[in-house]
């Protein structure tokens, strides 16, 4: 297949549709959120931020954009968006990694609001995980307008079949995969992982799809995990609820704080938690769009249910922290924690990217931050 390229239009949507289809999107999107309105504000801080990181960001996405180890805009279905980049570690010089050689396997969903996801949010994640020999997947998925939430899961579930089909290729251990989400990509990856828990494996391997005992653990990263208390958040920060609504047909099974009551109803639900992976839950106590209780809440939802997990609480950081400012500033303990989960080395000290961002550039980014 098509791969390796920065090209990022989809070989069965085309260039012409590609750019009629991001038009009518940006259009329907600007009419649910309503125009002018706080999303405005909040549009212009978001462009102040990127600005004031561009020290941080530009030498990593240069990186991306040239180098010869990272797959890019691999088509993993026939719909818009359904494309993935494959991070591999640094030692590997041609397509494929050494032979005989395997690597840890990180599936990472990015976050976006359900609106401006991209897999290429996802590029410094991706590069810190190649260069700690960790293989990364970054797949796109659909977002609202075009599409709501089962839409999503849909795209996260044929993206993760995509992985178990083809990573051994890559050099990827099939023995060890870890499903990473940030945000939004916390959200959809949990609710994945629940509705396949209430599937039948028998039946799964028939249809030749994944199954929970292809996953060995789950990290959740400032993930909402109860969207009708995050909708006034939201609503208050530029996403009107009715647009919420609309993405969410049904709250409460969208909800996996929720979707974990109603399986818990179910006979023999402890057999079903027991299904689960290992579940990690990190969070920054000064995240201001979700907060870190959201975290907690289904630590001890599943808690109550027989299933411990582990929650880290990052003390001082905000939304994005632990994604886009920690690792451009070279202090980055969510790298530590996930990488000794992925690897298996208890208090792994991760190897950090070159880092060229100013502190006092990061300290007035981090005041701009939407998130």
């Amino acid at each position: 297949c098509r791969s390796n390229t920065v090209y990022p239009v989809h070989p069965s949507i085309g260039f012409a549709r590609t750019i009629y289809l991001l038009y009518s999107l940006a259009c329907e999107l600007i009419w649910w959120l309503r125009a002018p309105g706080v999303w405005c504000i909040q549009l212009i801080r978001l462009i102040v931020f990127t600005m004031f990181m561009l020290p941080g960001f530009i030498p990593p996405f240069l990186f991306y954009l040239w180098t010869e180890t990272i797959e890019k805009n691999i088509p993993y279905g026939g719909l818009f968006r359904q494309q993935l980049d494959i991070y591999l570690p640094y030692s590997d010089t041609e397509k494929g990694p050494p032979k005989g050689q395997k690597y840890p396997v990180v599936i990472f969903v990015s976050g976006g609001a359900w609106i401006i996801g991209y897999k290429v949010w996802g590029f410094l994640m991706g590069q810190l995980c190649q260069k700690n020999g960790v293989i990364c997947v970054t797949p796109d998925y659909r977002n609202f307008p075009q599409a709501s939430v089962t839409d999503m899961l849909e795209d996260v579930n044929d993206s993760i079949d995509w992985v178990m089909r083809n990573i051994e290729g890559y050099g990827g251990d099939l023995g060890s995969i870890t499903i990473v989400g940030q945000s939004a990509g916390a959200h959809l990856s949990c609710l994945c992982l629940l509705n396949r828990m209430q599937e039948d494996e028998e039946q799964l391997e028939k249809r030749g799809t994944w199954k929970l005992s292809d996953i060995q653990h789950w990290i959740g990263i400032s993930g909402p995990y109860d969207i009708e208390k995050l909708t006034p958040v939201l609503h208050r920060r530029g996403m009107h609820r009715r647009l919420m609504h609309a993405l969410f047909t049904n709250m409460e099974q969208h909800s996996p704080i929720h979707l974990l009551q109603s399986i818990t109803d179910m006979p023999d639900s402890q057999k079903l938690f027991k299904k689960l992976p290992s579940i990690h839950l990190y969070h920054g106590t000064e995240d201001a769009t979700v907060s870190c209780q959201q975290s907690k809440e289904l630590s001890d939802a599943l808690r109550k249910n027989g299933k411990e997990s582990e929650l880290l609480m990052f003390r001082g950081k905000s939304h994005t922290d632990p994604v886009l400012e920690d690792p451009t500033s070279g202090d980055d303990p969510l790298m530590d924690a996930m990488l000794s989960v992925v690897k298996g080395q208890k208090d792994y000290v991760a190897k950090e990217l070159w880092h060229f961002q100013p502190l006092v550039l990061m300290w007035v980014a981090r005041w701009f931050n939407p998130f």
